[in-house]
């Protein structure tokens, strides 16, 4: 007798499964809060604007698009054509152009003749290639308006040693594509390229400087506003020189201790105290994403997870002693002066990645309290009236309520949380297609009581754009590499006025 041969079926074996599963990017949604307060501090940057030269480029091409009228289409045709040139002429470059690796791909097999054509096989697979990253950010700016779907100029002018310097490429581009031989010719658009035409404008627009002076009644909100965060994160590379990255010397400078108030640049910047809000909170954001991915790879190692199992594995890693025992052991969450001191930094060096995570979480719940002002309120986010699930007051909440009891209880009753959270942001997601198949956003289900994973969750925290603003005013010729120090250049340093 042969035995039977057996097939899993997920579903019945008569009908297309009815559900289709997908990650999203943000399952606890406890991000907007910070990506909100980003958008106001950093107006005119984006995560993927990184390059300046495609600032100066779009500037041009909207000037000159004004002026002839072209259409929306002609735009386009110029715009990718541009974009490949670029790339093209970038080739070898320390600073890789956008789409670089791919135009070199479709270099070495020959496929020239498709690199600025629409579709998948060119350069860029997305219509309007990589103007769709700089749009935004250009029209803050005031650099490019859209009409009609057509590029125009911005409310800033183009200024004529911008058109100039771009007249040769956008000329070839509105009448074919440019040929990798003629790159050659158009050396001074290279990422690369130094002292360009370009640099003198994209430095005053984003310093908001005019013939090296700053005259707020020139500028608009946003334009004060970018130049702010450029001087506070210059200001803050100065005061902590040794520091990593731009984004570590702002935590040491703005987030904690009083600098804020007592130093002469610093201290007249108003919106220094709504970074130190944004960066704390972050703080709370980036656990509970490490907390989700830590609970999705737990379910995903095992195959499977029930609550209970979840509940084991989070109170294996929590610890028996009392909430209230617990944060009485922490280092003090101000200093003498009442300002924030780094306890987040030396719970995670004295405690396992889960357990520091879930202290963290604890201080900010504390933090709201003792924060005032603008800080107070960039913390608790735009809108602080609204009751939000996993912010700062639900966690004071929980630990109000688990204050005698075990942090692997508090533990047992986040997991919870952060599961009925998955499953609310997931159904308000929820969409369905044209054949009304229900497509869900997640990485994590449940069926009968029992939790799957079809993927990793990505434990990053939210990004701050200071990186770009950081790799960006290296591009204007604001820093300088020095080994393992920061440096501000003296043109940064007039510029900003950072002279003290």
């Amino acid at each position: 007798m042969t035995a039977a041969a057996h097939a899993q079926v997920a579903g019945p074996a008569w009908c297309e499964p009815g559900l289709d599963l997908s990650g999203g990017r943000y399952p606890l949604s406890v991000e907007s809060s910070v990506m909100g307060m980003v958008d106001t501090l950093v107006p005119g940057v984006s995560t993927l604007t990184r390059l300046v030269r495609y600032y100066s480029l779009y500037w041009a091409l909207a000037d000159i698009a004004g002026r002839r009228g072209w259409d929306a289409e002609k735009c386009q045709t110029v715009l990718r054509c541009s974009e490949v040139a670029l790339a093209l002429v970038s080739r070898g470059n320390e600073i890789a152009a956008h789409g670089g690796d791919r135009v070199a791909s479709l270099l070495d097999s020959g496929r020239v003749d498709e690199l600025a054509e629409l579709g998948r096989g060119s350069y860029s697979p997305r219509a309007w290639g990589f103007w769709s990253q700089y749009s935004g950010p250009s029209a803050v700016m005031g650099t490019v308006a859209v009409e009609d779907g057509a590029l125009r100029p911005g409310r800033r002018d183009c200024p004529v040693a911008v058109r100039q310097m771009y007249a040769p490429l956008l000329a070839t581009a509105a009448d074919r594509p440019i040929r990798p031989e003629e790159a050659i010719d158009l050396a001074e658009v290279a990422m690369d390229a130094t002292g360009t035409a370009d640099l003198g404008p994209l430095r005053d627009l984003f310093t908001a400087t005019r013939d090296g002076l700053h005259l707020p009644a020139d500028w608009t909100g946003d334009d004060r506003t970018r130049r702010s965060t450029l001087r506070i994160l210059a200001r803050s590379a100065q005061l902590e020189p040794t520091a990593s990255t731009w984004s570590d010397a702002l935590y040491l400078s703005v987030a904690y201790g009083g600098r804020i108030s007592t130093d002469p640049v610093l201290g007249g910047e108003q919106r220094a105290s709504a970074w130190r809000g944004t960066l704390l909170r972050r703080l709370s954001v980036g656990a509970w994403r490490r907390l989700w991915a830590e609970l999705v790879s737990e379910v995903s190692m095992n195959g499977s997870a029930t609550k209970d199992d979840l509940h084991e594995w989070i109170s294996a890693e929590a610890t028996a002693v009392t909430v209230q025992d617990f944060v009485a052991s922490w280092p003090a969450l101000v200093d003498d002066e009442n300002e924030p001191s780094p306890a987040e930094q030396q719970l995670w060096a004295e405690h396992p990645p889960v357990l520091a995570d879930l202290a963290v979480l604890l201080a900010g719940g504390r933090r709201k309290e003792q924060l005032t002002g603008r800080s107070r309120a960039a913390f608790l986010g735009r809108y602080p009236e609204r009751k939000q699930f996993l912010d700062p007051n639900w966690v004071a909440n929980r630990h109000r309520e688990h204050a005698s009891g075990t942090m692997a209880e508090l533990a047992r009753s986040l997991v919870d949380d952060m599961l009925a959270q998955s499953r609310r942001v997931a159904l308000r997601k929820l969409k369905f297609d044209t054949h009304g198949r229900m497509k869900l956003f997640t990485k994590l289900h449940e069926r009968n009581g029992r939790y799957y994973a079809v993927g990793a969750e990505g434990a990053g925290n939210v990004g701050l754009r200071v990186e770009q603003l950081e790799f960006m005013a290296g591009q204007l010729g604001f820093t300088e590499p020095s080994g393992d120090r920061l440096v501000i250049t003296p043109l940064a340093e007039t510029l900003l006025d950072l002279h003290t």
